[in-house]
This record gives C-alpha cells, sequence and structure tokens, in this order.
C-alpha cells in the first residue's frame, strides 16, 4: 500500500491482500491490525476531508478474523515512554524546544499524554498521583526532566539547572 509509512492523506484507502513477506521468519505473514490501523488512518484526514473509507481484500478464511480486529475496542497505547529521551533530543536540535516550560508543553502534545490521562496506570502513574494531580503536570515535569538530566549525563545538551534553558 502507497499510504504505508507515508505521509499520504486520501479520501479512500485500498489493501489490496494481507499478506506480507517477513524477511526474520523467511514467510508470508498476515498484516498486523497495527499496520492495518495506520494504513486506515490516511483515509479522510480531518485537516483534508470531512470522511474517509477504507476497504481490504483478503481470502475469504481471513475475513473473519479482520472483521474481528477491526470491530475490537482494544485501546491503542503509546510507547513513547521508552524513547522519550531521544525524542526530546530531536525536538532540542530541531529548536522547538529551548527550555523546560518548552519541553513539558511539547509532551502534552503527544499520544502519550492523552493515553497518559485515559489510562494513567498503564504507564506507572498510581491512582494517589491522579488524584493529587488530575492532569498529571508532576509526572510530565518527573519525565521530561528525567530525559533532560540523561541527556546532560551523556553531554547531548547543556542544560542550566538554575534557568532551566537549554
Amino acid at each position: 500500500p502507497l499510504a504505508w509509512g507515508v505521509n499520504l492523506p486520501a479520501h479512500s484507502v485500498l489493501i489490496k491482500g494481507t499478506q506480507i513477506y517477513d524477511a526474520k521468519q523467511g514467510k508470508f505473514v498476515e498484516l498486523s491490525i497495527l499496520d492495518v490501523m495506520q494504513i486506515f488512518g490516511r483515509a479522510g484526514r480531518p485537516q483534508f476531508d470531512t470522511s474517509g473509507e477504507g476497504m481490504i481484500l483478503t481470502t475469504h478464511d481471513k475475513l473473519a478474523h479482520y472483521m474481528q480486529l477491526m470491530h475490537s475496542a482494544l485501546p491503542i497505547e503509546s510507547t513513547l515512554q521508552a524513547s522519550l529521551t531521544d525524542h526530546l533530543n530531536a525536538e532540542v536540535v530541531l529548536g522547538t524546544v529551548r527550555n523546560l516550560s518548552e519541553a513539558i508543553a511539547w509532551l502534552s502534545y503527544t499520544y502519550l499524554y492523552v493515553r497518559m490521562l485515559k489510562n494513567p496506570t498503564h504507564y506507572g502513574v498510581a491512582f494517589h498521583e491522579v488524584q493529587s494531580d488530575p492532569m498529571l503536570r508532576v509526572r510530565c515535569r518527573e519525565l521530561i526532566e528525567g530525559s533532560i538530566k540523561e541527556l546532560a549525563r551523556a553531554k547531548m545538551l547543556r542544560y542550566n539547572f538554575d534557568t532551566h534553558n537549554m
């Protein structure tokens, strides 16, 4: 599919065939639900269109499998936390983040933040933290400060701990 991994919005998306070759396994495997959702996510982008449609062509024996996957309500969780330091470093290099407050603001625009608010325990946020800080500002600050300290230790950035500037 052309829209797979490419920022190419479209009104309609068609997945013609659901098997891809996996070199590690040395055989053809079915597309994962994450891949299907990523491809379908190109259809009807809000900034370009008011609706969209996704179609999938597969063999009859796989039809029930994809219907069940498409109708299950399992949320997709963020994996940004595992590589937060690398992503923060990229934002610093790009110049979009220059200080602690901008870094915290940047984090608040991520899917990680959205999912932390919806499913805090998945991200290690205790119930008492949510009660005392429903918007998780303290947790966001801790995550960012941890990444800043890691980058400073690795000499990837200079950080003034008094002014909070990078």
